[in-house]
């Protein structure tokens, strides 16, 4: 179990050098994916509880957040599939490829 502050964030060259928490809306436009170390995450009812978006073939990876989205715990790290492509847009919004 590894416990994580909310960290700042740079990028260099479009990808993700520092820790960050990110959200971005789901591409049907029904809720959110949280991003971090440039995995996505999804979450059911319990809006703290986030697991890797790719858990359907297997992805352990889980986290938690503060009811105000701020990373809390990383519950599970490893993940067994490479990070999605994702694009940020020059105003700031990040799409799923």
């Amino acid at each position: 179990m590894i416990i994580c502050p909310q960290l700042l964030f740079e990028h260099q060259m479009g990808e993700f050098i520092i820790d960050i928490v990110e959200y971005m809306p789901t591409n049907r436009g029904k809720g959110v994916l949280l991003i971090f170390n440039g995995f996505t995450y999804a979450h059911r009812e319990n809006r703290t509880r986030f697991y890797c978006s790719k858990k359907a073939i297997g992805c352990k990876a889980r986290l938690t957040t503060t009811e105000e989205g701020n990373l809390l715990e990383v519950v599970e790290s490893k993940h067994n599939h490479a990070p999605p492509k994702l694009y940020r847009t020059n105003d700031g919004k990040v799409y799923k490829l």
